[in-house]
């Protein structure tokens, strides 16, 4: 899912790989403890990993994520989840993820102009059907009667 390009030394991969495992540890534990203060060094620990491999697109949306549904922080989760759909465009889980977090604080278009590429790029069918019942809802709240 992340790239790998040749300007970024093996070492510098399987060090950033190293913190980016460290943030998921640090991030079971604030689920565990429902403790913010695990969940912001998690994000520390992703912020390290991406300061040695800026292209490493998994630690973008490991991080939106914990942002977004942890830290309740949407505006830096969708900026993360915008990143790692860059580096990984045939990714399907940002688009997802980046049109949930648009949804439900309310920007309805931007949320569809990411569900849709999702339902395009997807193979999970709960996933899937998940996207179809949200882009329904938005058509309904609209008025429209298309889904």
């Amino acid at each position: 899912m992340s790239q790998s390009p040749a300007s970024v030394s093996p070492l510098r991969r399987a060090l950033a790989y190293w913190w980016y495992a460290w943030g998921l540890s640090w991030c079971y534990w604030g689920i565990r403890g429902a403790n913010q203060s695990f969940f912001r060094a998690g994000i520390r620990s992703f912020d390290r990993a991406l300061r040695l491999w800026p292209e490493f697109a998994q630690v973008y949306y490991r991080r939106g994520l914990i942002r977004g549904r942890e830290l309740s922080d949407y505006t830096a989760a969708v900026a993360d989840l915008t990143r790692a759909s860059t580096l990984a465009p045939e990714w399907d889980a940002p688009y997802l993820q980046r049109g949930l977090f648009r949804r439900f604080p309310g920007d309805q278009a931007a949320a569809l102009a990411d569900l849709q590429p999702y339902l395009e790029l997807a193979r999970d069918r709960f996933w899937r059907a998940e996207a179809e019942r949200q882009i329904a809802m938005i058509h309904a709240e609209q008025g429209g009667d298309e889904a």
